[in-house]
């Protein structure tokens, strides 16, 4: 089993807290990047006693649930009205985000009544038949963190962690699937604002979602899991700059100043990616470098988690309606 050759889907529940168990292969593969995998973690309890001398008796095995990330490049999957949703559009309404569509974009924002759950599979690799193993985790949901590096790989990603109901690995078959094959658009030609200042010079930023997840217990199910929650949300950023006089960039006094300004990254053709926030506030400068060169690497929030990612590939209806619904929603 070859670790390039594994398999992941990705399905929206129809019901929260109801794991799926249909795959339709096509329109569920999760185009996945390296490091993306299903973690198990049962909880283990050894049994201890008193008077029996140096023994112990069979331990336990209570909850049975897993960690799972899931990282993919942010692009397009066609041009407006092709009806491909990205696999990472899915993911992000596991992160509680509201998805609509409008002038050929999919258009993703942070939503506090959105309760969509998704059950995730992943095949080991092996594509021969009833060669793969199988394992799940379902009722997932995710915090999401961006990074953008112009400086490095010079592309952008999207990373998804979260806990999930862990059903254990079975032996299996892949599913075929539709490789979309749209090109990944580089971090080049952008459309770059920081805090308000379009002149700033950047290497690298992170945008993290900050939510925490946390699935919770329940004795009737086998797995003694439930399903997940959200439980905080407060959107973080990171970047890196380049050093200039004050006329030109001076987070210093931005900092000072308590400054609201919009931090932007457009990129890609016909603006292929746009990520907006419009109430981004510097909370921390540190000098650095980068090759010797000066520096400064800037923390920062986002005020009222005023956050939207649009890619291209949606409805080109100027009045197209959200879909948006969150899954039915279930007791814990």
């Amino acid at each position: 089993m070859e670790q390039v050759l594994r398999k992941f889907l990705l399905k929206i529940q129809d019901t929260e807290g109801t794991p799926e168990t249909v795959l339709t292969g096509t329109s569920d593969f999760f185009k996945a990047e390296p490091g993306s995998k299903i973690e198990p973690d049962y909880q283990v309890t050894e049994i201890e006693n008193v008077g029996d001398g140096y023994m112990q008796d069979a331990a336990v095995v209570g909850r049975k649930q897993c960690g799972v990330t899931l990282i993919s490049h942010l692009r397009p999957y066609g041009e407006p009205d092709a009806g491909v949703t990205p696999p990472w559009i899915k993911a992000l309404r596991c992160a509680r985000f509201s998805l609509s569509q409008n002038n050929g974009d999919f258009i993703a924002k942070p939503s506090n009544t959105v309760y969509t759950d998704c059950t995730v599979w992943e095949y080991s690799g092996d594509l021969n038949t009833g060669k793969a193993l199988l394992q799940k985790a379902g009722n997932c949901k995710f915090n999401a963190k961006i990074t953008l590096d112009p400086s490095g790989d010079n592309i952008g990603k999207i990373e998804f962690t979260g806990p999930g109901r862990y059903t254990k690995v079975a032996n299996a078959t892949q599913p075929n699937v539709n490789n979309n094959t749209v090109a990944v658009p580089p971090l080049t030609g952008m459309t770059v604002t920081i805090n308000g200042d379009s002149d700033y010079r950047y290497l690298n930023a992170e945008i993290d979602m900050n939510q925490g997840v946390d699935l919770s217990i329940d004795p009737s199910e086998t797995s003694g899991v439930g399903r997940a929650h959200i439980t905080t949300r407060k959107i973080k950023f990171t970047t890196k700059v380049y050093m200039d006089i004050t006329t030109t960039t001076d987070p210093m006094t931005a900092l000072e100043g308590l400054t609201e300004g919009a931090t932007n990254f457009v990129w890609g053709t016909n603006d292929a990616v746009s990520i907006f926030m419009n109430n981004t506030q510097i909370t921390k400068i540190t000098p650095s470098d980068e090759n010797g060169v000066q520096t400064f690497d800037i923390e920062g929030q986002v005020n009222q988690n005023d956050f939207t990612i649009r890619t291209r590939g949606g409805s080109s209806s100027s009045s197209s309606s959200s879909s948006s619904s969150s899954s039915s929603s279930a007791s814990s």
